[in-house]
């Protein structure tokens, strides 16, 4: 035990100072070329049991690399073929729609179609659609747009307007192609948003805020949207802000995708949101066992009491798989590096506690870097790498598969999504925030024909 210990404790002390693959392949090294030389008895002998089993592992190896490869050429083929749509949301000077309705809009976005049997995932290459809702700031301008595939363009449109009547959208051309990736002319720089605790935990919504009461006063408000519009709004020449939510219908059937993948990182087994949130509820109960094993309910505390309800009532709402992407575009003459600070801190509303106190928050997730010390980024070689993905990754608006797939993304249900992501009433007064100053309405129905 003590030196399992002392084993731990090491290696996260070089993990610290970013060592541990560095003595692993110096330790690799060491064996091949020193070690194995010095002891020809024993690598005859390890080199014989290595071809006796090659003809079994060789084969398997060749078939999971080709499945990986195989799965990446018809997704990618699939999604070439497909086309896409990007629309800009132009919000008027007043919205008096609350956040619910976008809820509403999000609930409608719930396709979890195209994919019914694995002949459709591993021979077609067909996924689940997806979809993207964004907000970028070109030179502290902020605007609201939505990624689709264009055969959902007119159920994204429909639903904006039955929710939002006051709003107008339009096609766009994809605002990311404006800049193009070229390291000599800008710099790049982002994160992605994980949960600090399990996701069956939810975070802040606007339902906690208070922000679901329709006698709420303007005064009292205290929209969660503001403190990332705000910081997008102050962008100046040569910034670019970009923020995207990434989400799909949770299904958690296995045909294109893991069911819920931080599951197998706290549980060890590969669980649907309702699965893992059961694993939640009984971890918290088996606090309460007795002498005899029995779980008395009356022994929880109010905080664990408070966690299962919470648990449970996320688990009423539809489920998405989200990722969270923020990505920062300067001119490499008007870079600002205080900048980096205001994209982890703009989510922090949405916590309930600092560090994973309380319910659940999210945390930010470093996409380039950071590299502490030297050894770990020679000559900028893996910076530059981590840049070009980061870019790529978020032009292509993807998330969910190989080759793409870096982070496992998290589980948020519809009222966590539609309070990260939504419509500002008048409550949000950001100038760069462009709104029209006219309202859409209808031709009155007593014109001439």
């Amino acid at each position: 035990m003590a030196s399992s210990h002392l084993f731990s404790k090491t290696v996260s002390k070089l993990d610290k100072y970013a060592l541990t693959w560095y003595l692993v392949l110096l330790g690799t090294i060491y064996i091949f070329i020193i070690w194995f030389p010095a002891h020809p008895e024993l690598t005859r002998r390890a080199y014989g049991i290595f071809f006796a089993l090659l003809p079994l592992s060789l084969p398997v190896l060749i078939f999971l690399l080709w499945s990986y490869s195989w799965m990446c050429y018809v997704r990618l083929k699939k999604y070439a073929a497909t086309k896409y749509t990007v629309l800009e949301v132009r919000l008027p000077e007043e919205i008096t729609q609350g956040i619910y309705s976008m809820e509403l809009v999000l609930r409608a976005l719930y396709q979890t179609g195209e994919v019914d049997t694995p002949i459709h995932t591993h021979f077609k290459g067909q996924t689940r659609p997806w979809f993207s809702l964004e907000l970028a700031s070109h030179e502290g301008n902020v605007r609201f747009y939505i990624w689709t595939r264009t055969a959902y363009k007119d159920l994204v449109e429909s639903q904006l307007y039955a929710h939002y009547p006051t709003v107008q959208v339009h096609e766009v051309q994809d605002y990311t192609l404006s800049i193009p990736f070229d390291l000599d002319k800008y710099d790049y720089w982002g994160v992605e948003q994980k949960l600090q605790k399990p996701d069956p935990y939810p975070i802040t919504t606007y339902v906690e805020m208070g922000l679901d009461k329709p006698d709420l006063k303007d005064e009292f408000k205290n929209d969660p949207m503001n403190s990332i519009i705000e910081f997008f709004g102050s962008m100046k020449k040569g910034e670019h802000a970009w923020m995207q939510v990434i989400f799909r219908g949770h299904k958690g059937d296995g045909y294109d995708g893991w069911k819920a993948p931080r599951s197998k990182m706290y549980t060890g087994k590969n669980l649907t949101i309702d699965e893992w949130a059961k694993v939640e509820i009984d971890n918290i109960a088996d606090k309460t066992k007795d002498e005899n094993g029995k779980i008395n309910f009356m022994r929880l505390t109010k905080g664990e009491q408070a966690d299962i309800a919470a648990i449970q009532e996320k688990l009423e709402k539809q489920d998405f798989d989200v990722c969270i992407r923020m990505s920062y575009i300067c001119e490499k003459n008007y870079c600002n590096n205080t900048r980096k600070a205001g994209f982890p801190s703009a989510m922090r509303v949405l916590e309930h506690g600092s560090e994973g106190r309380g319910l659940n928050g999210l945390a930010p997730m470093f996409i380039i870097g950071p590299f502490d010390y030297p050894w770990q980024d020679f000559r900028n070689i893996r910076r530059n790498i981590l840049k070009e993905r980061m870019y790529h990754d978020y032009v292509l608006r993807q998330s969910f598969f190989s080759p793409f797939r870096w982070h496992p993304y998290i589980v948020l249900n519809s009222e966590e999504v539609a309070t990260i992501y939504h419509f500002p009433g008048r409550v949000s007064v950001t100038p760069t925030l462009e709104r029209m100053l006219s309202k859409r309405a209808n031709a009155p129905s007593n014109l001439p024909t």
